[in-house]
């Protein structure tokens, strides 16, 4: 999962850029080059776009300062003062969001996209299809507004709200280089009761309409919520992490880092504490409002027209539920038969291919202890995977990100709650290296043949590859606002494939039996997700289908699905995205024949940024004729 603290800012702050265009794909013909010898008029309008883009980014990370401090940009961009601010998250925020959308949208439509150079077309056209799915993610009154994309049903769950990102955004991303810093970041815990509280007033907002997120999504939420708490001040993540960081500080005095830790711990202690208190009070008055119902059509016409929706924001161009269904089926049964080829070869022939596969997993030979040296070495394991792939790297992509990426633990008081891995980007100005989470609670969840497709999809070539090289892209900053989950799970999908191509897995059959049982989890989702949202499916129905086809642990399953039921439509964008980028690849080589170069197409889809499938589509089908043409 790409990404997982920016979703979070996004689905609370402001629910910026999930989503995907819904058009139908047209095929046009190649725009013209951008440089200088382009028309007059091209160039205007080129220039009149770039200038209304930046507008709306500083205009949104006016109203959600975390979005900037994620981003790493300065106050040039974000206002004077944003470090030490967080934004609304009451009905103020979300009403000044909506307002937003419909001036964004307005300001768009005034630009002729005729007289546009083909890099600004390419931004017209994600940025239209950004502001329209705002717009109609807005019919729907629950869960928060948006100046563009779309988001969530639930303001707080177990994985998404204030609860969980904004420690993370403080202890990782928050900027501690200097005395200010540290003062921001204290002014920022003094926050922490206004947001709790607006948050809560959402929640209640949004119950008054009869939408309460799930049961076990409360659970998890509170129990997430009463593990933070539960620590003295002093030794709160928060304040400890910001023991640490402070004493890198230049030119603090001992006395000065030890008068910053006191001050902390007491926010910490009569701030921050009691605002977690209220949320998990105003989620536990939602208990009986829940239900025991996964699926989002428990909130009925509105539930099943808001699946429809979600669906199309990511990546399913109007296929239905039924249809989604039915693809997911298919690609069961075709992935399934080509692990029950490999197993065979390797004398496994009886039982199920989840049986089998589990049964490979719970070998001895293949398990890491579930000890700390047990998971040192499986992170020293996944950082001489990265480094090995990316030796062969230039052989299949022009482009290769300037900077880094390290492989960390997702911390122990979010791992109940959290996903297997997702991968945070680095800053626009580099600062930072990339970073690749994987969740260790229990090293039995990471049977070392399933590791290398791990780290192929969320670091090299996947994640870190994608999002690296769109932050040293060219574009304007509110494109690096946006973000596309069928592009950058799809693109992550895709690479493991790639590595495959790549030779990764030669003389590994086990290894390549975990890459198809990782692609054949994506084809359950559009199963399981189809499954809760549109044929109504409980949580039990779909983690044991996931179960049956997958062999995974019923814990990881557990979670995967209370994970589906609290996103609609978000566990379909891997799937949707991949066969997306490779019926492109498959075009594309047919019709350039030797022409056809990997590296190349590659950059196509990398270097111009995340964006919705139609609108990649287009682009793909414009270098394909520019090719020909040439």
């Amino acid at each position: 999962m790409v990404c997982q603290l920016a979703r979070s800012i996004v689905a609370a702050v402001f629910c910026v850029g999930l989503a995907a265009c819904s058009e139908a794909p047209q095929t046009v013909e190649p725009p013209a080059e951008t440089n200088a010898e382009a028309p007059a008029q091209e160039r205007s309008t080129s220039r009149l776009l770039r200038e209304m883009a930046d507008r709306h980014a500083a205009l949104a990370l006016a109203e959600a300062p975390e979005w900037a401090t994620f981003l790493g940009v300065g106050e040039d961009l974000a206002g004077e003062g944003f470090q030490a601010r967080l934004g609304d998250y009451g009905f103020e925020g979300n009403q000044r969001a909506r307002q937003l959308n419909e001036e964004f949208m307005q300001e768009l439509r005034s630009l002729d996209r005729a007289k546009l150079d083909a890099q600004s077309a390419i931004t017209y056209d994600v940025l239209r299809s950004a502001y329209q799915m705002a717009a109609q993610r807005h019919q729907f009154e629950f869960g928060g507004a948006a100046p563009w994309g779309s988001s969530g049903p639930y303001v707080v769950t177990q994985l998404t709200g204030p609860h969980l990102f904004l420690p993370r955004l403080l202890q990782t991303q928050h900027t501690l280089k200097s005395k200010q810093d540290a003062e921001d970041y204290l002014s920022r815990l003094a926050e922490f009761p206004r947001v709790f509280d607006e948050v809560a007033q959402s929640i209640g907002a949004d119950a008054a309409l009869g939408v309460a997120p799930p049961y076990f999504a409360i659970e998890g939420a509170v129990r997430s919520i009463n593990g933070f708490i539960a620590s003295p001040p002093a030794d709160n993540p928060l304040a400890a992490t910001f023991s640490a960081r402070i004493a890198e500080i230049d030119g603090l005095s001992e006395e000065g880092r030890a008068a910053l830790e006191v001050r902390v711990a007491e926010l910490v202690e009569t701030a921050v504490y009691p605002a977690y208190g209220r949320l998990a009070a105003a989620l536990e008055n939602l208990s009986s409002q829940a239900g025991r119902d996964a699926g989002v059509w428990r909130l009925g016409e509105e539930g099943e027209a808001f699946y429809a929706h979600a669906l199309n924001s990511y990546g399913a161009g109007g296929l239905t539920g039924e249809e989604i269904h039915e693809i997911g089926l298919a690609e069961v049964e075709r992935i399934t038969a080509e692990m029950d080829a490999i197993l065979k070869a390797q004398g496994l022939a009886d039982g199920t291919v989840a049986a089998r596969f589990a049964a490979i997993g719970a070998r001895a030979d293949m398990r890491y202890p579930n000890t700390d040296e047990g998971r040192e070495t499986l992170l020293s394991d996944l950082n001489v995977q990265v480094n090995e792939i990316m030796e062969k790297a230039p052989d299949w992509f022009g482009a290769i990100p300037s900077q880094p990426v390290e492989v960390r633990r997702i911390p122990v008081y979010e791992q109940d709650t959290s996903p297997g891995g997702y991968y945070t980007s680095p800053p626009l100005d580099g600062a930072r290296p990339g970073i690749y989470w994987i969740n260790l609670k229990d090293t039995a969840d990471w049977p070392k043949h399933t590791l290398k497709t791990l780290t192929y999809h969320e670091a090299v070539p996947g994640h870190h590859f994608q999002r690296s090289l769109e932050r040293a892209a060219d574009m304007p900053l509110i494109r690096n606002m946006l973000g596309y989950s069928e592009f950058a799970e799809g693109w992550a999908l895709y690479a493991e494939k790639v590595a495959a191509e790549m030779g990764m897995y030669e003389d590994d059959p086990l290894g390549d039996l975990g890459r198809l049982q990782s692609e054949l989890f994506r084809a359950a989702r559009l199963v399981v997700d189809s499954g809760l949202h549109h044929k109504r499916w409980t949580r039990e129905e779909a983690i044991d289908y996931m179960l049956n086809v997958t062999g995974d642990t019923r814990a990881s399953i557990t979670r995967e699905i209370e994970r589906y039921a609290v996103w609609p439509g978000q566990a379909c964008a891997y799937k949707l995205g991949m066969i997306k980028m490779e019926a492109l690849r498959a075009k594309a080589e047919t019709e350039l024949g030797d022409g056809f170069d990997i590296r190349e197409f590659h950059d196509e889809v990398l270097l111009t940024g995340a964006m919705p499938l139609p609108v990649l589509e287009k682009k793909i089908n414009a270098w394909i004729a520019a090719k020909k043409a040439a």
